[in-house]
């Protein structure tokens, strides 16, 4: 067939390896066939060389799942607010099947792994909790949005949490804190040191940061916590049922955090260097995984 880019010479059939994102992932695919012009080396695909591509694109696609944890299954359904005979309902699978791989008696067999994670993909939530892909990407697209010069590490963390959908389990699970100690970083409550240092290089993994970034958000966090000695008096918002919209805390912290955004002349508050190289040891002892 005639190159339909150049005109100039016969399409002729070669093998080649196919670049692909699959599952958040560029992969190769090995030994495609295609059409290719020898003068402008224009590549086209026949009906059955793209059937056979799609075929291999598939099966390096089903295969790639990750078999779903019995924690993760559990997890789906407190993400998804269903009981188990709803869930099996939807995925017409027996409620002993889903129970016995839920407590991880047996393992959730290869042709059901698939089935779970095509239901997973059909829910938002549901991905950005279960596919690391996927919680990976919306954490970057978060950071990219709300990291500036002026946010606290508190602000930070809630604004990332709140645009992502990623449940608090996960978070304090990944960070390796409890729902109370997460609450208290997330209202600007704990000085960077009184932080383990372990715990301040696992916020460096799970959102993205570096260093830098990590201590820009420390600084801002000091500025808050120095106001909120300064402060006497708060009003608290309250609802015609006579109920507080929000707690004393949280309400102040806002108010202090919109401050120090608004008011760039609060001189710089550094935070221990020493403790910082304690965090910097812990990436790099923990092999790199956090950008020094």
């Amino acid at each position: 067939m005639l190159c339909t880019n150049c005109f100039n010479d016969e399409y002729r059939t070669i093998t080649i390896d196919k670049g692909v994102v699959i599952n958040g992932r560029s992969q190769t695919i090995g030994e495609v066939k295609c059409e290719q012009c020898p003068s402008c080396k224009d590549i086209i695909f026949t009906h059955q060389q793209s059937l056979a591509l799609d075929k291999k694109r598939i099966n390096l696609e089903f295969s790639s799942k990750p078999v779903l944890a019995p924690q993760q299954l559990r997890l789906l359904r407190k993400i998804l607010n269903m009981n188990l005979d709803e869930i099996c309902e939807i995925l017409q699978i027996g409620r002993n099947s889903y129970g016995r791989w839920e407590r991880g008696e047996v393992s959730i067999s290869p042709s059901m792994n698939l089935l779970v994670h095509q239901f997973i993909e059909r829910f938002p939530e549901a991905r950005v909790n279960l596919i690391e892909a996927e919680m990976q990407a919306e954490i970057e697209k978060a950071k990219t949005r709300y990291l500036t010069d002026s946010i606290s590490l508190g602000e930070f963390i809630r604004n990332v949490i709140r645009t992502t959908n990623i449940i608090t389990d996960i978070v304090c699970g990944r960070l390796g804190v409890t729902a109370e100690e997460m609450e208290r970083i997330e209202d600007n409550d704990l000085t960077p040191e009184s932080i383990p240092a372990e715990i301040s290089a696992n916020i460096i993994k799970f959102f993205h940061l570096t260093m830098d970034a990590l201590r820009q958000l420390f600084e801002n966090t000091l500025k808050i916590q120095r106001l909120k000695k300064q402060v006497s008096f708060m009003h608290v918002r309250t609802t015609h049922y006579g109920k507080a919209t929000e707690s004393h805390a949280r309400s102040m912290n806002k108010i202090l955090e919109k401050y120090i955004a608004e008011d760039a002349s609060e001189y710089q508050l550094s935070v221990n260097p020493q403790y910082l190289k304690k965090v910097r040891a812990c990436l790099q002892k923990e092999g790199n995984s956090g950008r020094l």
